[in-house]
């Protein structure tokens, strides 16, 4: 594989990423990080990994730190309106560097609920977007559009859903939810779970970097099993000691508002949303860790909760989420890179809760059953 540069190395899937990389053998991987703190994940690699420190927003600090690539992955999140400066400045500083390849993660969120099954690779995302990440998401995806008739190079554009397993925070909250008991489903818990294990977001993107034609083009990826929000929820709810039959469920038709959810309404809008990332920028790191700690410190809960709750605060982002309503296709990355999912929902679930396990939040399956057994 030709050398290849990970920007956004620092987070869940970079670092993921980067470390199946390295595992392999594979030589030449280099990580583009924003800030020093960004290299605690990529400790663990030592001299295995180059790593080298640049603005995502700034094309021209980018340049040197991307010269001698053969692929750039773009993994970079962050806040709404760096999402979109990042796209911009990361393409432009990979034609200047004359990168063979660009391969962007995008999200599925583009796409709200998918109410369509007509929905393919390259439709349009969703216009007005309630949440910022996905406008965010979006404004990026139909600037790389524009850009992709003319580049010099071709740009490969990922769309996975959830990114789940392994280390990653949404299963952990996911586990914190069934092990506080303030777990729900949206309606009959049927809405499409539309998720992918890291291990196999991990894969396509290598399959990416590693193909010998250049592909240029926007594509669906997932898991290969079809899994509900209900299903989900039961694959980890054994470990957690949680009985799926007492799990309440809210309307899937309106929307159940609280006060952190009108919180969470206003701080989307616009404006609002704009002007609370740049407050945020501008304020010192030690600022900012004093608020995280008082933040951690009034988020106190007991790991394990006796009681369920019958009447949960439902977040509006997770509400969305399970109301769901088709896959999206995937057959396009498939017939194009040749790759299907290596890791099958019930290996992804096994994986993961021996690392959940590991944590101490779950017990091993072999444990549950032979207590059950025991009842």
């Amino acid at each position: 594989m030709e050398p290849i540069t990970l920007i956004g190395a620092g987070g869940f899937v970079g670092s993921g990423l980067a470390e199946a990389l390295v595992l392999d053998g594979v030589t030449g991987v280099r990580a583009v990080v924003r800030a020093y703190r960004s290299l605690a994940g990529l400790g663990r690699l030592g001299s295995a990994i180059d790593v080298r420190l640049a603005d995502a927003e700034n094309a021209a600090a980018l340049v040197p730190a991307l010269e001698g690539s053969g692929t750039v992955v773009n993994l970079t999140t962050g806040p709404p309106a760096g999402i979109v400066k990042s796209t911009r400045s990361i393409y432009e500083a990979c034609v200047a560097a004359r990168v063979r390849r660009l391969v962007h993660i995008s999200s599925a969120v583009v796409y709200g609920d998918v109410e369509s099954a007509d929905i393919t690779d390259d439709s349009p995302p969703v216009s007005r977007h309630w949440m910022p990440y996905a406008r965010a998401r979006a404004a990026s995806e139909i600037w790389l559009r524009g850009q992709m008739s003319r580049a010099p190079l071709p740009v490969t554009v990922l769309r996975p859903g959830i990114v789940w397993g392994v280390r990653s925070p949404h299963t952990l909250g996911v586990v914190q939810a069934l092990l506080q008991k303030n777990a729900y489903l949206v309606g009959d818990g049927g809405g499409v779970f539309n998720g992918i294990y890291i291990d196999n977001l991990i894969a396509f993107v290598r399959a990416c970097a590693a193909h010998p034609a250049d592909v240029t083009g926007f594509f669906n990826v997932a898991d290969q099993e079809h899994v509900t929000w209900r299903e989900f929820y039961a694959a980890f709810a054994p470990a957690c000691g949680y009985d799926m039959t007492r799990m309440p469920t809210v309307s899937s038709e309106r929307f159940p508002w609280s006060g952190p959810a009108v919180f969470e309404y206003v701080q989307a809008l616009p404006l609002v949303n704009e002007s609370y990332h740049v407050l945020k920028a501008r304020l010192p790191d030690r600022v900012k860790a004093r608020v995280k700690a008082w933040l951690a410190g009034s988020r106190r809960y007991d790991r394990v909760a006796k009681d369920y709750v019958v009447q949960p605060l439902v977040a509006r982002e997770l509400w969305h989420l399970q109301r769901v309503r088709h896959r999206l296709p995937t057959a396009r990355f498939a017939r194009s890179f040749g790759v299907a999912a290596p890791v099958s929902f019930e290996e992804a679930v096994r994986r993961t809760t021996e690392w959940l396990t590991f944590l101490g939040y779950t017990t091993r399956a072999a444990d549950v059953k032979a207590g059950a057994a025991a009842r």
